[in-house]
């Protein structure tokens, strides 16, 4: 029963640190986050954020002046999809 046991107990530590690493790099950016990134990549008026088939959807204004609807990874916060909204102008 004691090896049992000291062998489960090495294997759990032996496996900690994979566990730790893949949690750590797939930790999603929260909504403040995300609208830090967006700033930084010149989108204004951001608005109308929310959560929708794992992805982040944002309306704003892109650097041009133009509004758009953006779809955001959650994890690394880069702009996947970028559609114009000409039904706003």
């Amino acid at each position: 029963m004691k090896k049992r046991f000291v062998g489960l107990a090495v294997l759990a530590l032996a496996v900690t640190p994979v566990v730790w690493s893949q949690t750590q790099s797939a930790q999603e950016l929260d909504i403040k986050e995300i609208i830090a990134k967006l700033e930084s990549a010149g989108y204004t008026k951001i608005r109308d954020i929310e959560r929708d088939d794992g992805l982040w959807e944002v309306e704003a204004t892109n650097s041009a002046g133009r509004r758009v609807e953006l779809h955001i990874d959650p994890v690394s916060g880069k702009v996947l999809y970028e559609e114009l909204e000409d039904f706003w102008d």
